[in-house]
């Protein structure tokens, strides 16, 4: 009878054993080829970086590099694999590779020990190597036996140190080694991994089910292996609905479709739904997360930031997408900090179902809380804001208005006194203080941008935006926020926004945000000058001496205004 085969777990089983091997860490496997390569290896090396991302793997893939005896001299980063140091390495049985867990050997007693071993030539191997894992458990005073050590160790010695905490090491050890940061695997490269190895186990995983393990993981290969592993086991067909109920996780559809009711404000819907989540055996933790996330998420798209790294799916891009059109800046900013202080409350409370099931109900009565800006629209002009605007035109504030403005973004008052004119020539008051003030901040800023010699910008805020909401700055620490409407669709890409708050913030000294929205509140800045030319024009043709003269001249019309600074003298 043939003996079955220890299993190993896939963590284990497919380690890597090669500096090709490793994903997601390209960057610094070149460096250390190349180090290989034109003989410029360091005496000690520190790898930093989250758990499960190949610190202690690099470490002994570098072991084996430097004492395989097979080496291929076109291919530095890659031991053979077939050597006895190689397989000795593998196992952990070289006498030369001696490897240390800090974690559970934090003494200045164990630091000794190496320090009082390392002037012996190794056995069999070219150089004798020390691998310390988790080297920031150590004791201050095994730091301090280790310095002088790992500054001039012998020829023949190589130090490799591994952690999850550089902060916790002296930076007279940092400073000893040459750093290197592994980064987290990114979502796309870790579920393709997923994939390859599921088709070498013979499991039918598919892309988006993988992309779930990937994105639950937080870039940890090893994460991801494992929670493979338990999902393998139920089955070899894995769907979707396998891998959320191993992580209890919700269905993402579910978790979208209660976000979209949250902000309809519908609780009986809301708690229906949340009764169904329970039932299939949800975490309401990890679900209040994803909620978390898929505000953020929205909310990066609605500021056009990139968000490639994210590993989302087409489904999900769309989703998102219409979402960032529909929902206001403010409203995710209110959703996402009441949110995550919510989530504080779920961990600590002695009943997560009840607790949840309110943080719905909070969140459903939140979302249809009005903004600050519709909050004061309504309270000034009894909700008839826009039905006002769409029949009149905007007229700014006049001298008599009795609100001096400062402008505390500059000292140079040149805007100010083309805003002063402007208001000069208005005739009557206007009802809409409120609106007429954000219009005007909106005015100067774009007047100061028009000065800055932006004129791409200028041209563009002023003929192909409107203005739907402004909060200045209260200082240089507070941030500022710009709504704009574009009224010529996809004429506004992520970097025209993100230069239009560089400008800003160059302007007033302050950061700013600035997103579109689909609301219809201003005209454009364009439309707004032409009708305040009109009703000068209006106005001064309704003058006797004016009627006189257009009269005198047949067919004539006042095309234009222009105001003579100086009188012409008369000879």
């Amino acid at each position: 009878m043939q003996e079955k085969k220890e299993y190993l777990v896939l963590a284990r089983k497919y380690r890597p054993l090669k500096l090709s091997d490793l994903i997601g860490q390209e960057e610094i496997c070149a460096i250390l080829e190349g180090a290989l390569t034109f003989g410029r290896l360091a005496h000690a090396y520190l790898f930093s970086g989250t758990r499960g991302v190949g610190k202690t793997t690099l470490a002994r893939i570098l072991a084996k590099v430097v004492n395989c005896l097979l080496l291929n001299k076109q291919s530095f980063g890659d031991p053979c694999g077939k050597c006895e140091n190689c397989k000795s390495i593998d196992n952990g049985s070289n006498i030369d590779v001696i490897e240390l867990d800090a974690a559970s050997r934090t003494g200045v007693n164990d630091v000794r020990e190496i320090i009082e071993n390392i002037n012996y030539k190794p056995v069999s191997a070219k150089k004798k190597i020390y691998i310390i894992d988790e080297v920031h458990m150590l004791s201050k005073a095994a730091f301090n036996a280790l310095l002088k050590t790992l500054e001039e160790p012998p020829s023949d010695v190589l130090f490799l140190l591994a952690t999850t905490e550089t902060e916790k090491i002296p930076v007279t050890i940092v400073s000893r080694c040459q750093h290197f940061n592994l980064k987290r695997i990114e979502n796309k490269i870790l579920s393709r991994h997923l994939v390859k190895i599921s088709k070498i186990e013979g499991i039918n995983l598919d892309q988006s089910s993988a992309e779930i393990i990937s994105r639950s993981s937080e870039g940890s290969v090893r994460d991801a292996l494992s929670i493979l592993d338990n999902v393998i086991a139920i089955g070899k067909d894995i769907k979707k609905e396998t891998i959320n109920e191993v992580l209890g996780l919700s269905d993402l559809t579910k978790v979208l479709e209660l976000f979209d009711l949250i902000c309809k404000g519908d609780v009986v819907k809301s708690l229906k739904l949340v009764d169904l989540l329970y039932q299939n055996g949800a975490s309401f933790e990890k679900t209040t997360k994803d909620l978390i996330n898929i505000i953020y998420l929205i909310t990066r798209f609605k500021s056009y930031i990139d968000i490639s790294e994210a590993g989302l799916n087409e489904y999900e891009i769309n989703t998102y997408k219409n979402y960032s059109k529909t929902i206001d800046m403010d409203v995710l900013v209110r959703l996402w900090e009441l949110t995550n202080k919510y989530l504080e409350e779920l961990i600590n409370s002695f009943n997560q179902k009840q607790s949840f099931e309110m943080i719905i109900i909070r969140l459903c009565y939140v979302s249809l809380m009005p903004t600050p800006f519709e909050a004061i629209n309504e309270k000034n002009n009894k909700g008839n804001i826009k039905k006002e605007l769409l029949s009149e035109s905007i007229k700014p504030k006049t001298e008599e208005s009795g609100n001096p403005e400062v402008n505390y973004f500059t000292n140079d008052n040149t805007a100010l006194e083309k805003r002063k004119e402007i208001n000069n020539e208005s005739s009557k008051k206007t009802n809409n203080t409120f609106i007429n003030s954000m219009l005007e901040d909106y005015e100067l800023l774009v007047i100061k941008i028009e000065k800055k010699k932006e004129l791409f910008t200028y041209h563009h805020l002023v003929n192909n935006f409107k203005l739907v909401s402004i909060k200045l700055p209260k200082n240089k620490s507070d941030t500022g926020i710009l709504e704009l409407k574009d009224i010529e669709k996809n004429r506004a890409d992520k970097n025209f926004l993100w230069k239009v708050s560089q400008i800003l913030k160059e302007i007033t000294g302050s950061r700013w945000i600035v997103s579109l929205s689909n609301k219809e509140i201003y005209q454009t800045l364009a439309e707004v000058f032409n009708q305040r030319k009109r009703d000068k024009i209006l106005r001064l043709s309704k003058k006797e001496r004016i009627k006189k003269l257009l009269e005198i001249i047949p067919s004539s019309e006042i095309v234009s205004i222009e105001k003579i600074k100086e009188k012409p003298k008369i000879k």
